[in-house]
Formats: structure tokens, C-alpha cells, sequence
């Protein structure tokens, strides 16, 4: 019983500091890969000008599926209203990577779907689980961010975006 008490009361310390450490730095700039297979460097794609949402997922996680439905359900409106970019990069290894082009499709997602199979970028950010959700101010700069998922948390990343 106390050895149960001791992991809950370390997860719960983990998941109550997980989120704050990577506010107010410049997003990194990693090798990460296309769909079609292109490398390019993570920083090509923060929206310079323009607020982004960076959101990392994997095929075998529900909530990041949930997460990346539920922010493209919004996102012509949100990208039209203020110019967002959304990127959804997968952290899958070479064992499920075939996976990625077929959810992306069959959710018809409207953003661009990258690919850090070896997790390079994941551990640059120091990140632990899926999903994890960032927002980049026009600098390129954390501005938010927050693992996990739970419906309507999309409508915190607008409010957010918004004040940008």
C-alpha cells in the first residue's frame, strides 16, 4: 500500500510541474521529416508574424487524435480570424510511421503533419509524454503549452492565440 502511495503521490508531483518549462524560450530547431520523406529544420516552420500552434502526437494515443480533430475542426476559422499555422508532428518510430499518412487522411486533417520518428525534437523540449500542445507568440517564442487532453482545452489555445 505505501509503495502505491509513494508512485501516485511522484506522479502526481511529475504531472502537477509538467508544462512550465519551456515558456519564453525560442522554439528549437531540430532535423525532422515531411511526409514525404524531405527533411527540413523544425524552425522553417514557425510562423513568423504570425501566432502557431505546435502539437505533438502519436497514432496509439487517443486524447493527441482528439486534440488534432478538435483543433481542425476550428482551424479555417481560427486561420482566417488571425493568421495561425498549425503543426502536428508525430513522434511514432519507423514501427507505425506508416500509420501517420492514413489517420491524417482519414481525418482529413488541413495542417501540415510532420515526422520526428527518432523523438529528436521531443527531447530537446525536455518533453515526457503525448500529447503535448504549444503556442509560439510571432517571435517564434513558447508562449503556452500543456500536456494531455480533455474536451474543449482547444478553445483555451484561441483565447490565447487571440491575445497575440
Amino acid at each position: 500500500m505505501r509503495n502505491l502511495i509513494a508512485v501516485l503521490l511522484i506522479a502526481f508531483f511529475s504531472i502537477s510541474f509538467i508544462g512550465d518549462g519551456n515558456i519564453g524560450k525560442v522554439f528549437p530547431s531540430v532535423e525532422i521529416k515531411t511526409l514525404e520523406g524531405e527533411v527540413i529544420e523544425s524552425s522553417s516552420f514557425v510562423n513568423i508574424g504570425k501566432p502557431t500552434i505546435v502539437s505533438f502526437w502519436s497514432t496509439t494515443c487517443v486524447p493527441c487524435i482528439k486534440e488534432l480533430n478538435a483543433i481542425n475542426s476550428k482551424y479555417a476559422e481560427w486561420k482566417k480570424e488571425t493568421g495561425l499555422e498549425v503543426y502536428a508532428i508525430s513522434t511514432d518510430d519507423a514501427r507505425f510511421q506508416a500509420r501517420v499518412p492514413l489517420i491524417v487522411s482519414k481525418k482529413k486533417w488541413q495542417f501540415p503533419v510532420l515526422l520526428d520518428g527518432f523523438k529528436k525534437l521531443f527531447m530537446v523540449l525536455g518533453i515526457s509524454t503525448n500529447p503535448y500542445t504549444v503556442v509560439l507568440d510571432k517571435a517564434g517564442k513558447i508562449v503556452y503549452e500543456h500536456n494531455s487532453y480533455i474536451n474543449g482545452e482547444e478553445e483555451e489555445l484561441i483565447k490565447i492565440i487571440r491575445g497575440l
